[in-house]
């Protein structure tokens, strides 16, 4: 054993080196027999000995707007604990079991009567309540489309023409004129329609809000405004009922029952909206007249058998619906009655043929 220090220590004092070891050598030169940039004696430490790992951040101070903690780790919020619906203090010592209550039903005004005794104060009549239009569920149009067939069906009907026999009758009920009229339709669209008379040449088209006039084929202008009511007039024959399905254009009033003799019919009452008011949906109040219809229909069987128009400056007229015939799918009424309130015909509008016809935009427009 002594004899190994000593060998040892004459081996360090010559500085000779053992496998595995790495002298510094001589100052300058490193052991590879390269410069150094700081030289090192034998007794001096290792470069790496003065390196020192970073320090970790203070506890509390903010970078970044994360704070860290005496290890270095980012502090986290504890999650907040999501609201609980119900009642409050069930399992803690000292909570009111009564914190939660249901909110308690208001009372209503005093201009409403309630479904208890809403008989009490307005007799036997229900409470009003606001009727669904068009095809939504709870109208009562559903029980008309249920006969005719919905809206859109009338609407794969596309382009058609239809020859009507207009006739004009009396006080004694004769006769006093028989006119036939030729009106290509649109039916995919509520407004695309042209009329022809091929007694005198005229033709007056529309599309949209857009009508003309022509005669013997040249622009009649004075004859637009004559246009649009004739126009509107075979227009609404032809899509009525199915234009009602609208309900952004037309709004149910009521509904309600009307006696006629031997029977009791259901009535449906509808309005024509304004075009300002089309973001708007259901009845508007609004002290301005406006045009209203009535429907009024077999409630069994959902046929329509009057159709009336009551037009905001005053006035009406009531139609008779008659001889349904079905085309491609659809139910149309043939026959419209014109009567006055003795029910004595005053004008009749015939259906005499319905053919398809391919159309094109540019027919209903000059």
């Amino acid at each position: 054993m002594w004899k190994s220090f000593v060998a040892v220590m004459l081996v360090a004092g010559t500085g000779l080196m053992l496998p595995g070891q790495v002298h510094s050598g001589p100052p300058g030169i490193h052991a590879s027999g390269k410069p150094t940039s700081s030289p090192q004696g034998t007794g001096a430490p290792p470069a790496s000995a003065g390196r020192q790992d970073p320090k970790p951040r203070a506890a509390g101070k903010r970078g970044l707007g994360v704070q860290f903690d005496g290890r270095g780790w980012p502090d986290v919020p504890e999650p907040v604990a999501p609201l609980r619906i119900g009642p409050a203090g069930s399992g803690s010592a000292g909570a009111d079991p009564n914190a939660w209550r249901p909110r308690p039903q208001r009372e209503r005004s005093k201009g409403v009567a309630s479904s208890a005794n809403a008989g009490a104060r307005t007799g036997n009549a229900e409470p009003a309540r606001a009727t669904a239009s068009g095809m939504a569920l709870g109208s009562p149009l559903l029980d008309v489309f249920q006969f005719t067939r919905s809206p859109q069906a009338f609407k794969n009907l596309g382009g058609q023409q239809i020859w009507w026999r207009v006739t004009i009758y009396g006080d004694g009920g004769e006769i006093l004129g028989i006119r036939e009229i030729t009106h290509i339709a649109d039916c995919s669209f509520a407004e695309r329609d042209r009329v022809e008379y091929d007694t005198d040449g005229r033709v007056f088209g529309r599309n949209g809000g857009s009508v003309f006039a022509e005669r013997q084929g040249m622009p009649w202008p004075t004859d637009a405004e004559r246009g649009r009511h004739e126009l509107a007039l075979f227009g609404t024959h032809l899509r009525m009922p199915w234009c009602f399905g609208d309900s952004i254009t037309y709004s149910v009033l009521s509904s309600d029952t009307v006696d006629r003799p031997g029977e009791r019919l259901r009535r449906v009452r509808l309005e024509r909206r304004p075009m300002q008011g089309s973001s708007l949906i259901g009845p508007q109040i609004d002290t301005r007249p406006r045009d209203q219809f009535e429907i009024v229909f077999e409630p069994g069987t959902g046929k329509p058998r009057e159709f009336v128009h009551r037009f905001a400056a005053g006035g009406g007229r009531r139609v008779l619906l008659e001889d349904w015939r079905e085309e491609r799918g659809v139910r149309i009424p043939y026959r419209r009655i014109y009567v006055d309130d003795t029910l004595k015909k005053t004008t009749m509008l015939e259906i005499l043929s319905i053919e398809p016809q391919r159309v094109a935009a540019s027919q209903f427009r000059q």
